[in-house]
């Protein structure tokens, strides 16, 4: 099959939606479809080959929008509109969108397309609301709907998308990037989270159970550049000499630093709301790596692992973190080997051709044949 997959993702952005969105093309393509991304180019000067790399993809073909498309003032009309006349031309088997316009001017025009959507239960934006009453059926349109969360999928559905056109698939990994070469030692390094830096993700959190394991080495890897300034600044407040601080790295460039920890934290706030329905990238990625996995018990969380795989802690709680990492950096040898393999395991259903599987399920398309350009 052609699948086109639209985003106004900049090829090469480190942003979560964005990671997600080409491993998800890439999931395509490792089934042996042909994929065509439809986004916007990368920045600096950068060639398109040099930007993909940054995902680990190599295969996938790019078409880049207009320059002047991208405007702070316009919520994604004219790249949408852009995107759906050049899917028009190009006549795909389906499209995949993160992009509200074009999935629902393609779905318009009698193509089969899927939006994915994250946004939060309680979001009242009129084009949310207007594609999921669009993902009606049968036959109405062809536009069905993809997000992350049962609880997020029962609020579009409370919102007139039908029960059949909403399907629940969770974030990915790319098994082969995130797992370690064989014989790879077992960790003894820092204990390591790498992500976003917001203080909704856990920040405060985690530099205050640094400062009650003086003793122990953390690495955080990621954020924008402004947040990894606030949390050195506020590192340096707290007189935190054991907290490094790695900022941004290529999604292809973080493998190595999660083979090499002690622990993997995965500590998000139960003060926000995405308490119940994040599906973190991370987690996967986290599970393919192997090191022992910190995690704060939150319903969405819950949702996809247990403690089988992944050690608890009370969220937003330092003295529970504290405990949990010192905990798990001194588990025997046999519990992280039983604990590794589950997770092994657990990350091969997360994988991003698997992803993809799901979502040409939730569009009623098999996985067909891979067709030629």
């Amino acid at each position: 099959m052609l699948i086109c997959v639209i985003s106004e993702l900049e090829l090469g952005s480190p942003r979560a939606h964005a990671i997600n969105v080409i491993k998800t093309a890439g999931g395509f393509e490792r089934l042996g479809h042909d994929v065509v991304v439809l986004c916007r180019a990368p920045s600096g000067g950068r060639s398109p080959e040099d930007a993909a790399a940054d995902y680990a993809e190599h295969r996938l073909r790019f078409a880049f929008a207009p320059a002047g498309l991208h405007r702070a003032d316009d919520p994604g009309e004219a790249f949408g509109v852009w995107a759906s006349r050049v899917a028009s031309s190009i006549k795909p088997d389906l499209i995949y969108a993160r992009n509200f316009w074009a999935p629902l001017i393609c779905a318009e025009r009698g193509m089969p397309s899927v939006l994915e959507t994250h946004a939060y239960a309680g979001d009242t934006n009129p084009l949310l609301l207007t594609c999921l009453k669009a993902a009606v059926g049968p036959p109405v349109s062809t536009l069905r709907i993809v997000t992350i969360s049962e609880r997020l999928r029962s609020y579009y559905t409370s919102c007139g998308a039908s029960a059949d056109r909403v399907s629940v698939v969770p974030g990915g990994v790319d098994v082969e990037l995130f797992s370690p070469p064989p014989g790879t030692p077992r960790g003894d390094g820092p204990v390591t989270y790498a992500g976003h830096m917001y203080d909704y993700k856990g920040m405060p959190t985690v530099l205050a159970a640094a400062r009650e394991l003086p003793h122990v080495p953390f690495t955080l890897v990621g954020g924008l550049p402004d947040d990894v300034e606030r949390l050195q600044r506020r590192a340096k407040k707290m007189r935190l000499d054991n907290v490094t601080l790695h900022g941004r790295l290529a999604h292809a460039q973080v493998p190595p630093l999660l083979w090499e920890a002690s622990a993997l934290l995965l500590p998000p706030s139960a003060r926000e709301a995405s308490k119940d329905w994040t599906s973190p990238v991370k987690l996967g990625e986290y599970l393919a790596a192997g090191p022992p996995i910190v995690a704060s018990d939150i319903p969405a969380l819950r949702d996809w692992v247990d403690e089988r795989v992944v050690r608890w802690f009370e969220p937003d709680s330092p003295r529970s973190l504290a405990d949990t990492i010192e905990r798990a950096i001194s588990e025997s040898a046999v519990q992280r080997g039983q604990r590794r393999e589950l997770g092994e395991r657990l990350a091969q259903r997360f994988s991003y051709p698997n992803r993809a599987r799901s979502i040409l399920r939730a569009a009623r398309l098999g996985e067909g044949l891979a067709r030629s350009a």
